[in-house]
This record gives structure tokens, sequence and C-alpha cells, in this order.
């Protein structure tokens, strides 16, 4: 809520922009945020070696579950805190009131940070109630939470007080870290660590350790006020506290006004409201947030690197109501079934009848308990097509619960099975926004719209898909957006290539202006890595849609162009084969077979633009954001024409204007009673990797193929120069006579030029 920056959206960021309850709400929480820092500053100095401070589930709760993308929209937040944020409107009234479903809990109990409700993990909690001012936070049972005092910004830290808000429970522990904030002396060791255990016996006893602070920095304050939090559900019978073995004198307060004015006291505050900076006069400062009682104990300032600081709690307890089971009665099992109209490839949506004195329901799905359901109706997401799952459920109120009630469904088939994803396009109109036309082949439909750029015409324009791989094609699914506003297409025409360079007309399409998917069917169901739409009339001038969806027919293998090897992937071993294969010709005895699909531009003829389909993904790939289009020439020249036998001629191969161009290849074909292949002498190519090859052909004849190649992303020739020399020795006296043939430029967009 802070951000306010261009294309983050239309409305204003600041805290105060929407007026209240959202300034008040902006400020409890940047409050909130203050009041952290010590935790922050502590995690965050954890992250430099150790565990990220914003942690995804899997890390703090490795299992299958967490390891899906059912958890993508929750995170920890050091060890401590687990934030679920309100990420789509699941159920919004007028006022922004929610709720949000699918929270997961690992094991452990958890703590709702707002209320004090506990729950047990291992679960998806569901319909769990989020005011607009409430962010979902659970904080884990045995929590040691540093705290500061609530300010503005860090100069506003009282650094004479160290405050511990802890939730006992068992045997746990936390690193306090401190430095100076400012300078880099951390680096050489300058800061503070303290160690806070908190350990709850057998006997309801708590015993809070502050051991002495180790290390020091400039400026940091050694005489420190102690104070505790201590979450509770009782007033405990008995608080003592020592420092250093002496034991302190506590007093009993009866007011927080009393706590804050007084010296080794403690106050047992049964109400806290957390409500504490809302705008004065505002309706929200009426609004009462109370969570479950705290003991607060102040400990007058000591030393705190001297000597440790205990506090031991008797009678402890921390038993919050369960607010969620209220009614009393049996129960009877829920009828509850998957019906065909819920039933999709990726989705299960079961439902189920209103089950008489349930205050909720649970759910026991792929070992995972989805419990406080108090809707009758739940969808299951990301499921595998095609899948049989089973379900169980059981209606849950103050009582018990009721038996199971197990039931089944088996997901449809993918209606996307056979489309081709990972695709790459282009548009030869500039397109608006950061992601620009990556969103109409992202296989997102919703909230995901490309459109070309605002206030430029750009019909007529053309869109390139890259398929990566070669597919038998069976159709397209244009989704245009669902308004059928400025940018839908509506006529243009199709064609398909191999290469890029060499297009078959597939046909043309005139679609309706409406929101309906468009499909285009490609007649005989051609093969091709390549697919160009050219739009001659769209709505408004612009290009815009959700998604275009490209199928291959149904039951057919696409493969990688440059993949020789046919193992799946493009590496060194495909490159070694094409330097073996270079200059082999159709007709030849080995072209045939699996090598033919070595030739990516059928030509008959494998050379620069095939052996580049390979170079340009090796080595981390290319980068070709701005790249020109390759162009040139290539001439061969000798010194003289009439050669003594056993003479070495030597023919000067020069590059006129050449630009971008990333990989070359020729023939020179020779007699070879009158030539032997001697070598070759580079001049000025660069890095390129020298793959020529004097090749025998199986009908007899002998050339030379000069085949040069740039592997991953290396330097280009540019402009006119003396590139390599090939050297021949003559065989017997002869006049020169040899003639470049099916010459060839390739840029790293693999755009050719002929020579």
């Amino acid at each position: 809520m802070e951000l306010n920056m261009d294309g983050w959206g239309s409305n204003e960021k600041y805290p105060h922009a929407l007026g209240e309850p959202g300034t008040s709400i902006n400020r409890w929480y940047l409050k909130l945020k203050s009041e952290l820092m010590p935790y922050t500053y502590s995690i965050a100095e954890e992250a430099v070696s150790g565990m990220p401070m914003i942690r995804a589930m899997f890390l703090e709760c490795p299992n299958a579950y967490t390891w899906s993308a059912a958890t993508q929209y929750q995170y920890m937040y050091g060890p401590y805190f687990l934030v679920a944020p309100i990420y789509q409107a699941t159920q919004t009234d007028e006022a922004g009131n929610d709720i949000r479903d699918g929270i997961y809990l690992p094991e452990g109990s958890w703590i709702d940070y707002f209320t004090g409700e506990k729950y047990e993990g291992n679960c998806i909690l569901n319909n769990f109630a989020a005011p607009l001012w409430k962010l979902p936070i659970f904080v884990k049972n045995g929590a040691i939470i540093p705290l500061t005092n609530p300010n503005n910004n860090v100069s506003e830290i009282n650094d004479g007080v160290r405050i511990y808000e802890i939730y006992p429970y068992g045997k746990s522990a936390f690193t306090e870290y401190d430095d100076d904030g400012i300078s880099e002396s951390y680096k050489r060791g300058e800061g503070v660590k303290t160690d806070i255990e908190s350990i709850v016996d057998n006997k309801n006893n708590v015993t809070v350790t502050i051991h002495p602070t180790k290390g020091s920095f400039v400026g940091f304050v050694k005489e420190k006020t102690t104070e505790f939090r201590i979450n509770v559900t009782a007033q405990p019978k008995r608080i003592t506290a020592q420092v250093g073995g002496r034991k302190v004198k506590l007093t009993n307060v009866a007011s927080r006004d009393a706590y804050i004015e007084g010296e080794n006291v403690y106050f047992y505050d049964k109400t806290p409201n957390l409500n504490k900076f809302a705008t004065p006069g505002s309706e929200f400062e009426k609004k009462v947030v109370t969570k479950n009682p705290q003991l607060l104990v102040k400990l007058g300032a000591e030393d705190v690197t001297a000597s440790a600081t205990t506090l031991r709690i008797e009678g402890f307890r921390f038993t919050p109501e369960d607010r969620h089971r209220i009614t009393a009665g049996a129960l009877s099992a829920p009828v509850a079934q998957v019906t065909t109209d819920y039933i999709e490839a990726y989705t299960l949506k079961p439902t189920w009848n209103q089950v008489a004195d349930a205050d909720f329901y649970e759910i026991d799905f792929e070992g995972m308990l989805y419990t406080t359901i108090k809707h009758t109706e739940l969808v299951f997401k990301d499921l595998t097509p095609e899948t049989s799952y089973s379900f169980k459920m059981r209606a849950v109120n103050k009582t018990g619960t009721s038996d199971w009630t197990e039931f089944s469904a088996i997901t449809k088939s993918d209606p996307l099975e056979f489309a081709i994803r990972d695709i790459k396009v282009e548009s030869t109109a500039a397109s608006q926004g950061r992601d620009g036309i990556k969103r109409l082949v992202d296989f997102v439909e919703s909230g995901d719209v490309w459109h070309t750029k605002y206030g430029e015409k750009a019909v007529p324009f053309e869109l390139t898909l890259d398929l990566v791989r070669v597919s038998q094609l069976d159709k397209f699914h244009y989704l245009p957006r669902t308004d059928a506003g400025n940018g839908t297409l509506l006529k243009g025409k199709v064609a398909y290539s191999m290469n890029r360079e060499e297009w078959i007309e597939a046909g043309a399409f005139e679609w309706q202006r409406n929101g309906d998917v468009k499909v285009f069917s490609f007649a005989n169901q051609p093969t091709a890595r390549y697919i160009r739409l050219s739009v001659t009339e769209a709505v408004g001038n612009y290009g815009s849609g959700r998604e275009i969806y490209v199928f291959k027919v149904p039951g057919t293998e696409s493969y990688l162009q440059g993949d020789i090897n046919f193992d799946g992937k493009i590496d060194g071993n495909d490159l070694t084969s094409y330097t073996n294969y270079t200059g082999l010709r159709k007709g030849d005895s080995d072209f045939e077979g699996y090598i033919s699909n070595g030739d990516i531009n059928k030509n008959g003829l494998i050379d620069a633009y095939d052996i580049s389909v390979v170079a340009t993904q090796l080595e981390g790939g290319v980068g070709t954001r701005g790249t020109e289009k390759v162009n040139g020439a290539v001439e061969i020249s000798t010194s003289k024409k009439i050669y003594a036998k056993d003479e070495l001629i030597e023919i000067e191969v020069k590059g006129i204007d050449l630009s971008a161009v990333n990989a070359l290849s020729f023939a020179l074909p020779y007699d070879q009673q009158a030539y032997e292949f001697a070598g070759v002498e580079l001049q000025h190519m660069g890095e390129m990797e020298n793959l020529t090859y004097d090749r025998l052909h199986s009908n007899g004849l002998k050339s030379l193929y000069p085949t040069f190649i740039n592997v991953g992303n290396k330097k280009t020739l540019e402009g006119t120069t003396n590139l390599f020399v090939l050297k021949f020795k003559a065989k017997r006296k002869l006049t020169f006579d040899l003639k470049l043939v099916d010459g060839l430029l390739v840029d790293k967009k693999l755009n050719t030029h002929k020579l």
C-alpha cells in the first residue's frame, strides 16, 4: 500500500489515499511493522547465510502438499509468523469484508495473532473470517518475538528498552541480533546477539531466560529496561523474576497506565485492544479488536551484558476457547457427492446437504484434513485430468463429529492436453506493459490481456509464434477480450514455416466481433515450427487478446529442431553430430533416415542454418534483443588464374558489407583430379568455430564446405574484411575455375541471406 508507481494500477497507493477506514488500517499495520523491527532485523541477519526472511512454505515445512502450488498464496515471515493474504474475492461484501479459504497450517499449534484463537495444525482452514482490517496472520505456538516501541522511523526507537512477546509452549528459543544499523561494521563482527529461551514444564510452570547479550558495536546501549508480554488465558498464580540470580521484587498494578508508569511491575491485561492507532474522531476508532489476555511484566534497567534475566510464571494457562464449535447435539452424516456439473479436468467441487446442528464440516482428501468449512460446497483445484479421487466427509459441532461419508469422482480429460506450451511470440507492433506479447501465450486467461501500445495504430501487423518444437498442426484458438473491445482481431491471413524464411499460406480468417473463442483449423495438418498471423483488421486498429492456444494433432509427437540425436534435448552432442555431417546432401547414402531431419531448412543440405539452430542454444543461448537482420556478400578470388602442377592455390575469401553474421557456409565443388584440399588459414573470423568439411559425395563428386558458426552468444561479423584463405594444391597444370554455390549467411535470430 506504500507503493505509488506507474504501472501498478490506476489508483494511488499512499496510506491516506483511500480515506477512512483505510488510513487508520494502514497506520495500524505500519506501526505493527515498526514494532517488529527487532524480529525483522534478526531474521534478516539469519538470511545472510541461512534461511530467507520471506519463506515459501516448503522451506519450513517440506512435504508433498507444500511442494505443490497449493500454498503459493501464503508464506512464513521468519520461523514464527504464517501470513495468508487475501489474494482474491471469495465472499466480499460492500464494506470489503471477506473470507479466506485454503490456509495450510503445518504440524503444531497456531494462534490467530489478532484474536488469540488456537488451531491445531496439519490441516487446511476454510471460511476464515477476514474483515477489511484483518490480514490473516498466525503465530506458531512457542514463538519468542523481540519487539520495540511503535515508531515512525528508526530514529524514534528507544534503545533503552527491550520487549519480548512470548507464546510459551514446550521448549523454544530465539536469537535476537542487533548492530548499529547504519555502517558495514557488522562485516567485521561488530554486533550483538541475545539468546532467549522459554520452557513450560509438566506442572504448567513457565521459565523464560534471557541470557547475557554478547558482542558490541558503536552506540550500543547496555542499560535496558526489559518487558515481557506473555500470552495467557487466565491470570497466573505467581510471578517471580531474577536478574543475575538476584530476586527482583515485583508489584502487581491494577491498570495499564500504572504499568506504563511503573518499574518492576506486572499487570494482567484481560482484554488487550489492538486498535491503538486509529485516526482520532474516525468511525474506526470505535472498533475494538480484542485478543487473548496478556501478562505484562516490566523490569527496571540493568546491564544486559552482565547477567541473565529470568522470569518464572506458576500456574500458566493458554487454552483459548474454540469459537467454531458452538452447537451441541448428535450429528447425522452428510449426504455428499460431486455431480457432473461440478467435474472438470483440473477441479472437483463436492456439494452436500446442510446437517442439523452442524457448526462446520471437514473433508479428508489426499491425506490432508480440510476443516472449518461452513458452506455446503468446496472446490478442489490443481488436480490431474482423468484421475479418480476419493473423499471422506463429516459434520462437526461442540458435541463431536458425525460418521464419515465416503464418495469419489473422476476428473475429465484435459481440454488443453494437446495444446503446445512454452511458445515464444513476437509482434511487429509495439506492446503495452512490461510483460507485453508474452501474455498471449502464457496459458493464463483471466486478468492477463495482451494489448498493443495505447495511442499507436497497430494494424496491419504480424504475430509470429515460435512453437520451439516441430509439431503436426491441428488448429489454434484465439481468445479475444471478453468484451470484444479494442484490439479484438477480425481479419487476416495465416501461414506456417519450418525456418521463418519460407512461408506456406494456410488460409484466411474473418471473425465476428464478440468474446467467443475463435478457431482456425489447418487443412491437411501440416508439420511446422512457426505460425504467422498477418492481421489486416482489428477493433480500433489495435491488437489484443487473452490467449492463443496452438494444438498439435492428438497422439503425435513433437521434436526439437537440431536434436539430431533424438534424446529430447539440445546439447554439445548434437553439435558434434552436425560437425560430422556438415555438407552432407540429399542423395548421399548417409543423408536419408534420421540425418535428413537435421536438414531443418529443407534445402537438401546440412549447412550453416541447420547447425546454427543448435549452436544458438548452447552456452546459455544468444541475446537477440535489438539485433539487426543479417545482410552482406562473400567473394572469392585468387592472385592469378594459371597454376602449375604442385603449385599452392590460395583462395582469398572476403566479406563485403557484412551485418549481423552469426554463421556462414557455402559449397566449393572441385575436380579431385585437378585439386587437392590443403587447409584453411583464418584471418578475421572472431570466435567462430571452424567446421569446414572436405566431402566426397556418394555420386563421386567432391566439394569443400567452408562452414563457420558462433557457439553461444559471440560477436557477429560486421563490415568489409578478409575472412579466411582456402588452400589447395594443383595436381596438374590448371586454370582456376572454382565457383561459390549454396552460400548462406545466418544471424542470431536464424534469419538468412543467400549468397
